[in-house]
């Protein structure tokens, strides 16, 4: 089985000018943990829940550009599932934007394949 028969087609991005708190607003509305970061059409980055989580207190005020994973590691629609789990796996990563030509097309991430994240994230902690 290749990549582009289980990978999400065309993800919900954010541009790295956006700020963190509309990266969190987008992950929230969508139920999902990370967003591929776009400018002018190309993957630049990725931003994940955890990198968030960095800024608690500066979502507002802090640019996707500032915390996202530049360069992330990808894959081709064409690739198997099998390299993606081992990509996934060997970088100790949740998800792989998906890359053809140049261009974001999808995201595949550890739920798609049936395993777990690689590493779990708590709670976002309470402020008194």
């Amino acid at each position: 089985m290749f990549i582009r028969e289980c990978m999400t087609k065309n993800p919900v991005t954010i541009e790295p000018g956006d700020t963190l708190a509309r990266a969190d607003a987008k992950m929230k509305a969508g139920g999902f943990r990370r967003l591929p970061v776009v400018l002018k059409g190309e993957l630049i980055g990725i931003v994940s829940e955890y990198d968030l989580r960095r800024y608690p207190d500066f979502l507002e005020s802090t640019l996707v550009l500032v915390a996202m994973t530049p360069d992330p590691v990808t894959v081709s629609p064409s690739a198997t599932l099998e390299h993606a789990v081992a990509l996934l796996k060997g970088n100790e990563i949740g998800a792989l934007p998906v890359v053809d030509h140049g261009r974001l097309v999808g995201i595949i991430t550890a739920s798609n394949l049936w395993f777990p994240e690689p590493r779990p994230l708590p709670e976002w902690e309470k402020r008194s």
